[in-house]
């Protein structure tokens, strides 16, 4: 799977959440502009894993500040 086939997923997933008109950058802080408190960033954790297949760990997910943190823990993973 390609970097832009992960990113374009998780966008979607963005989107589902936030509205089509969300526009979802790498840059993209998942507390600050998704405004995430703990519990919708596990939610939005546990869609990722299950969309691709893979598990992130608690230390993992407190790394996890933006969506290229993301896009680099699933490429590490699949």
């Amino acid at each position: 799977m390609t970097e832009q086939a992960i990113f374009d997923r998780i966008v979607s997933i963005i989107q589902e959440r936030q509205g089509e008109d969300f526009v979802v950058t790498e840059n993209l802080s998942l507390k600050d502009d998704l405004d995430a408190d703990s519990v919708d960033l596990m939610e939005f954790v546990l869609t990722i894993e299950d969309e691709f297949g893979i598990e992130i760990s608690d230390e993992e997910i407190d790394q996890l500040q933006s969506i290229a943190d993301v896009l680099k823990a699933i490429k590490e993973k699949i």
